[in-house]
């Protein structure tokens, strides 16, 4: 049986999303073990989520005296997973690949207590497969959060055909005591809502440039003003139901089969792969990393979703 609630949390991993989900998890006041096998990676970790707390008190959304005793609930841990015992609730923030959660959920299995709940923040992996090599899948469960985590609400909780409905309601519960929207994925598959939305629109905007119907930077600006713009007020069903559903057949019956369906990476996609043009990181993807500034995106982004959060917390307390 899953604890009655979740009182300590470990989470491995210090990558993107590990530094996140242990602040709001210490924000929220429990106490946090974050786990990595390096020292100074999670020396980093820490005065990253220094920084994001110093800005999110800018917005209101925590106080500046709060911040150092949140990060005194956070014990950072490089003893292997040691610091995993007594957790409540263990979250592997470790990199996409199956065999290496499999095999972290086994390693866990025999530190933490049999009641300790195992959940991935996989982008997209089952947690039937992630549970496979465990000698209790009933407690193995998704809790896909997004990056960044401290700033978007939503945690999408995917439990395994085997995940005990006990392991499902605890987890929910927690998540809201953190201040995140968690949403049942009601069947065990790939990729969730969330990215099997996002990557459908990848896939059609892959397809539009490919076909060279507009550019890279004509279509984000196409979406940034348009529907993406009102996307945190208007859900795609909403947007429907406004719409009229027979105007929504209507268009249906001739686009749908002029949209793009590969069911593999599309060619321009792949050219840049195998050029080493890889994004951000390598300075060049589809713009030119070199003319933009990276850094200053990621600000743009966190400043209109703290902005956001100031809102949501304003509007909760009215």
């Amino acid at each position: 049986m899953p604890p009655v609630r979740i009182q300590r949390v470990a989470v491995v991993g210090t990558g993107q999303m590990g530094p996140g989900i242990a602040q709001t998890c210490a924000t929220a006041g429990y106490e946090t073990a974050l786990l990595s096998r390096s020292e100074a990676n999670l020396e980093l970790a820490r005065e990253k989520m220094r920084a994001n707390l110093r800005a999110m008190s800018e917005y209101d959304l925590v106080r500046a005296d709060e911040i150092e005793p949140i990060l005194g609930r956070l014990s950072l841990r490089h003893d292997g997973l040691a610091g995993a015992r007594g957790a409540d609730l263990v979250v592997e923030a470790v990199s996409e690949d199956l065999a290496l959660k499999q095999h972290l959920f086994a390693d866990l299995e025999p530190v933490c207590g049999a009641e300790t709940i195992l959940a991935s923040t996989t982008s997209g992996l089952r947690a039937a497969d992630l549970g496979a090599l465990t000698q209790h899948p009933e407690r193995v469960i998704v809790a896909h959060y997004w990056n960044p985590p401290h700033l978007l609400p939503l945690v999408e909780v995917a439990p395994g055909p085997r995940t005990s409905l006990e392991v499902t309601e605890v987890l929910t519960a927690f998540l809201r005591t953190t201040g995140h929207a968690p949403v049942l994925v009601r069947k065990d598959c790939v990729g969730f809502i969330g990215n099997r939305l996002q990557h459908a629109l990848w896939r059609e905007a892959l397809a539009i440039v490919e076909q060279g119907i507009a550019t890279p930077e004509e279509v984000d600006e196409a979406l940034k003003t348009s529907f993406g713009a009102r996307t945190p007020v208007l859900g795609i069903f909403e947007h429907m139901d406004l719409v009229g559903l027979d105007l929504v057949q209507y268009l249906h019956s001739y686009l749908l089969e002029d949209l793009d369906v590969q069911t593999g990476p599309n060619a321009v996609l792949k050219e840049r792969v195998a050029r080493g043009d890889l994004g951000a990181r390598t300075g060049r993807g589809f713009y030119d990393w070199s003319k933009k500034s990276a850094a200053e995106v990621i600000r743009a982004r966190d400043a209109e979703l703290l902005e956001r959060a100031r809102k949501r917390k304003s509007t909760t307390h009215e």
